[in-house]
């Protein structure tokens, strides 16, 4: 049996982000694990992650949004190289271009948006800390079948934490190796759906 603290925010949002880091680290260092795979837009909560987890023996890879979308600042590319984190910009597991549009335009409704509803029902963070890890795998930043902590928030900084054994997108449903969740080490009560 393992016994954890799991802390649940009232609020969602950026002002989560030291304590979910904090949270996080603990959890990554009792379990033994190697890779903190970290969402980020700017930068910025990369660079908070990196500066947590130096030293921990814990590989940071922060995650962009794919290069499209990307606001991911220079400066904190530079931060995050001399901190020994690695950065991956990709496509997000759950949206394909050609899924937006077809939804934007003929109200379709594919798996992935369903999955995405459903993961958001949990939290934004939630959403995206199942994806970041996908994306990660995807591009061969981390190794597959391999318990890691995911970090994500809503909107800006970190408000959800979660253990979730890796896997590449194409497999996310495969009964063996699929995407799981472990455990939840942090999440906000509050919900932000889109």
């Amino acid at each position: 049996m393992v016994k954890r603290e799991v802390l649940y925010f009232e609020d969602y949002g950026a002002q989560n982000t030291d304590q979910t880091l904090d949270a996080a680290r603990k959890a990554a260092g009792s379990l033994g694990l190697k890779h903190a795979v970290v969402a980020t837009a700017s930068g910025l909560t990369g660079v908070k992650a990196a500066k947590v987890f130096k030293g921990s023996g814990v590989k940071v890879i922060v995650v962009t949004e794919y290069a499209g979308m990307a606001k991911f600042e220079e400066e904190n590319r530079k931060k995050l190289e001399s901190l020994g984190a690695d950065v991956v910009t990709s496509t997000h597991s759950f949206l394909s271009p050609a899924e937006s549009l077809s939804k934007l335009h003929t109200g379709y409704c594919s798996e992935n948006t369903i999955i995405k509803a459903v993961l958001r029902r949990f939290s934004q963070g939630m959403k995206v800390a199942a994806e970041i890890v996908m994306m990660a795998s995807d591009a061969g930043a981390i190794p597959v079948d391999e318990d890691v902590v995911s970090i994500a928030g809503t909107g800006n900084g970190a408000d959800t934490a979660v253990i979730v054994k890796s896997c590449h997108s194409d497999d996310f449903f495969h009964k063996e190796k699929g995407l799981e969740f472990k455990e939840i080490i942090a999440m906000p009560r509050k919900k932000k759906f889109w």
